[in-house]
């Protein structure tokens, strides 16, 4: 096989990538190197001001021997054991005894201590402020330096707080608002505004769709399904079905506000086709006659829908929800409708799992008050009991699903976001249902203005990694601890 020369110019675009190459393996370096010293300097500069912190310690343990607070001085000595734990003198305080081998082993009981001077005991606060203050300001330099990683940050403003929960000069480098229950983030107050912000929009919404529908007479298709079908109708949208009348004008109620408050959240002017048409059957075994007898379900496809609730009809406007009482059915054609209409203003479906079901059932939450519909199923990995007892759970409507959330945190057992952003909604598990919720929840109330270009770049194919990152400022790891934080205040 003849191969062909390479020209000059060739081999001259061929040494420029090469050094394009090398320049970018060499700029790694240095950045790999640069992150490597940030950090070193960072670990010198904490030890140091952890070693003044010792001495400010064991001065403060003098005094409190001296003073007869032995309490107090047991709460020192056990904070020296978390900054060196082979001090002598505080093991032997807190009762720690060396074993044949040498190893100091704690007591079998713990020693009690009590403070005996009142009048030192007063004067403790002070001189406890006193003993650490040096180790808080040398944080807060860390922090105003500028040259810290965000895990840096965290852990110096973290050990700073511990010392000085009400700093305001940390509290301003973080960022922090003063609010009645102390210092939060300003998402805590500005999900709260948009809470209410939301219950006005949802208000609206329904107030604007009550007796919009009227009944009306059956359609040929309609007539041609074997079943005793009512309608009633307003502009551009028809309930129909065997439920009752009742039913009906509820359904085209919350369907009807559910179109004008997505508009309202997102601020957007999509709207539903103008023939659509939800389908309301009030017993299960009515999916049969009209699965068979809708125009545009071929009939190798009427077995599909067996094993569904309801669903929409493929290449029509059609939605149909024959399971459960009138709540279900509402909550259920909600959940439908509202997937059709993020598939149109945003290209999003059940391929990007997470904004499928965590938007989905906010949404519907916000707008009926339930949210029964969702596609994941327990997982079938690790402990599916423990998937299924949260299931439970969750489908209890009286269960607050953040405080869920908020556990799922605390026990570790949250999904990595990574991992969970490439999911369809088919995929999920009950755990990355619920994350799925409350990242929603934290996008919806805590920053609804990058929403829309959020949901449009993942409609496009964008990666949701990138695009999160992107719209937060944040990578993710820093931004689940930053979650985690926002759920505890938000709670």
């Amino acid at each position: 096989m003849l191969v062909p020369a390479r020209s000059a110019s060739a081999q001259g675009s061929e040494g420029r990538i090469m050094n394009a190459r090398t320049g970018s393996i060499v700029l790694v370096a240095l950045l790999a190197s640069g992150t490597a010293a940030q950090r070193a300097d960072f670990e010198a500069r904490r030890e140091a001001a952890r070693a003044e912190l010792r001495g400010a310690l064991e001065g403060y343990v003098e005094w409190c021997q001296a003073s007869n607070l032995f309490n107090e001085r047991r709460k020192a000595c056990e904070l020296l054991l978390e900054l060196e734990p082979a001090h002598t003198a505080a093991l032997k305080t807190l009762g720690y005894t060396r074993d044949k081998s040498g190893a100091w082993q704690p007591p079998a009981k713990p020693k009690a201590f009590r403070d005996f001077d009142k009048q030192a005991l007063a004067e403790a606060p002070a001189r406890w402020r006193a003993a650490t203050e040096g180790y808080v300001q040398a944080m807060l330099g860390l922090l105003e330096a500028g040259e810290l990683s965000a895990e840096q940050r965290e852990q110096a403003a973290a050990e700073a707080l511990r010392f000085d929960p009400d700093n305001a000069r940390l509290h301003g480098l973080l960022g922090d608002v003063a609010s009645d229950k102390g210092w939060v983030l300003p998402e805590t107050l500005r999900a709260k505004a948009q809470r209410e912000l939301l219950r006005g929009h949802v208000k609206q919404a329904l107030e604007g769709a009550v007796s919009v529908a009227v009944p009306v007479a059956l359609s040929e298709r309609e007539r041609k399904i074997p079943l005793r079908f009512e309608a009633v109708a307003a502009p551009g949208l028809r309930v129909v079905g065997t439920a009752s009348k009742d039913e009906l004008q509820l359904t085209a109620q919350a369907v009807l506000a559910l179109e004008s408050f997505l508009q309202a959240v997102f601020t957007s002017d999509h709207e539903l086709p103008l023939d659509t048409t939800v389908f309301l059957l009030s017993d299960p075994a009515q999916r049969a006659p009209f699965v068979a007898h809708h125009p545009s379900i071929p009939p190798d496809e009427r077995a599909a829908y067996e094993r569904l609730e309801g669903g929409g009809v493929q290449g029509t406007n059609d939605f149909a929800f024959w399971t459960g009482d009138m709540q279900r059915r509402i909550d259920g054609s909600v959940r439908l409708v509202l997937g059709y209409w993020l598939s149109g203003a945003f290209q999003i479906d059940v391929r990007q799992g997470w904004v499928y079901e965590g938007f989905g059932l906010f949404l519907t939450r916000a707008l009926v008050r339930t949210r029964m519909t969702w596609l994941a199923e327990p997982a079938s990995v690790g402990d599916p009991q423990q998937g299924v007892v949260l299931r439970q759970r969750l489908l209890d409507p009286a269960t607050n699903w953040m405080d869920e959330s908020l556990r799922l945190l605390q026990e570790k057992r949250q999904p990595p976001l990574g991992e969970l952003f490439k999911k369809s909604a088919l995929q999920l598990t009950t755990e990355d249902v619920l994350t799925s919720y409350t990242l929603a929840t934290y996008l919806l109330e805590a920053h609804p203005e990058i929403v829309p270009k959020l949901l449009s770049r993942l409609g496009t194919g964008y990666s949701a990694s990138a695009a999160f990152q992107e719209g937060l400022g944040m990578d993710l790891a820093t931004f689940e601890r930053h979650l985690a934080r926002w759920l505890k205040e938000r709670n």
